[in-house]
């Protein structure tokens, strides 16, 4: 398990940019405006204005108006069902957008906005390939479109195809050499595969071109973590939370903090001579394993070890897994992972993240977070969608869903159960 927040999956996910929003578009030209209004009164002539201008539920009543009246052109209805579709999006309605998409395109097959509005719905439903299938086709009726090539790059990206996503994103940056978003997404690609100096530089192109996006200087400071200057580290992270507070902002700046502290202090011996990274298990060869009684000896151990360049020791059986040179990082609650002296951070993985459940089960200690929720599965579903939440326990008595940015070992409560997030090797 890792200590990072990897722009995944997605979109959410777990820090990455998206430009999931599509282009309103105008009801009516002037002239057929004045042509409606003349025939069909005011009424439908204030549904046009407000289906076009107003936003949330004014707008969605107005062009439903416009369809219902069955009195436009077929080019009127399919902006209208747009417009409409684009205002289920953005409050959540994902199958009521992609039905107004449908018809929309069903009256106009020749608009590459549709095509991509409805590749957005179909990407926060996590239908991926639909997602792309439509991405492809807006790209097919208009080559330049620079939201289609960026949104196709971002469904990729989720689909763990990381190659195919950074050529979609290359292109959007080739057309449009002023967005932004694209170079923090690609930056974001970059960061996973591990290449740090390659998404720096991305984050850094973003930055010149946008200095008051907050998300941008967020992922710069993870990228300066990864390469240990922790002092930019610390200084972006404070800059992002001047622009737009954050609690995965304020949960990166202390933990930068701490390693800031932590590299400043005298490394005497080997004991000090790790890079930790909690909520972390690190794939690769297996050198030894062995029973210890806590961290430090699990850390004295390898360096006592000539063959150890990486140690795993997991917190909940203090249990010590020496490795050889680590190959990946995967999310795992239970375990602290360090690498010994300069030995360089694997990527992370890009295994599904799942969530195990303890039942009867209690997490100890202080959530960073505390909220009431009617069932367990409710519990269970805030935490997976929190980037910052790697365990949680549901108290049951109480309906008390407490969540935890790392987890030491859980005790028997029959009042309680309890989950945690976890990569598994691929």
């Amino acid at each position: 398990m890792i200590d990072d927040h990897p722009a995944t999956i997605g979109f959410s996910r777990s820090g990455i940019t998206s430009s999931m929003c599509g282009r309103r578009l105008k009801v009516l030209t002037l002239a057929a405006f004045v042509a409606s209004a003349m025939s069909s009164g005011t009424g439908l002539a204030d549904d046009r204005h407000d289906c076009e201008k107003l936003k949330g539920e004014p707008s969605i009543s107005a062009c439903t108006a416009l369809i219902e009246a069955g009195t436009y052109s077929a080019s009127v209805m399919a902006i209208a069902y747009l417009n409409r579709g684009l205002e289920y999006f953005d409050k959540g309605y994902y199958d009521q957008a992609i039905s107004d998409y449908s018809a929309s395109i069903a009256l106009n097959p020749k608009n590459a906005d549709v095509f991509n509005n409805r590749g957005n719905a179909y990407h926060a439903k996590r239908d991926y390939d639909r997602a792309i299938g439509d991405f492809n086709q807006a790209i097919a009726i208009d080559p330049g479109h620079v939201l289609a090539y960026n949104n196709r790059a971002i469904a990729y990206g989720t689909k763990g195809e990381p190659d195919r996503a950074i050529e979609d994103f290359s292109q959007a940056i080739a057309l449009n050499p002023a967005y932004a978003g694209a170079y923090s997404n690609r930056g974001n690609i970059f960061f996973k595969n591990g290449e740090f100096d390659r998404a720096l530089a991305d984050f850094d192109r973003a930055i010149v071109i946008n200095p008051k996006n907050a998300l941008f200087y967020r992922n710069r400071a993870r990228a300066y973590q990864e390469l240990r200057l922790y002092d930019r580290a610390i200084a972006d992270y404070q800059r992002s939370l001047e622009l737009k507070p954050s609690e995965n902002a304020q949960a990166g700046l202390k933990v930068a903090r701490v390693l800031l502290a932590e590299k400043s202090k005298p490394e005497p011996g080997p004991e000090t001579s790790f890079r930790r990274m909690p909520n972390t298990d690190l794939a690769g060869p297996l050198v030894s394993e062995l029973r210890v009684v806590d961290r430090d000896a699990c850390e004295n151990a390898c360096a006592a070890n000539g063959s150890c360049r990486a140690y795993s020791f997991n917190m909940w059986n203090s249990m010590c897994f020496l490795k050889g040179d680590p190959t990946e990082r995967l999310l795992e609650p239970s375990t602290m992972s360090g690498l010994k002296d300069e030995t360089y951070p694997p990527p992370i993985s890009n295994a599904e993240i799942s969530m195990v459940r303890f039942r009867h089960k209690l997490f100890p200690g202080d959530p960073f977070r505390q909220s009431s929720q009617d069932r367990f599965e409710d519990c269970e579903a805030v935490c997976r969608d929190s980037e910052s939440c790697v365990a949680f326990s549901f108290i049951k008595a109480e309906l008390a869903c407490r969540m935890f940015d790392s987890a030491g070992e859980y005790s028997n409560d029959e009042e309680a159960d309890s989950g945690a997030k976890r990569q598994s090797v691929n």
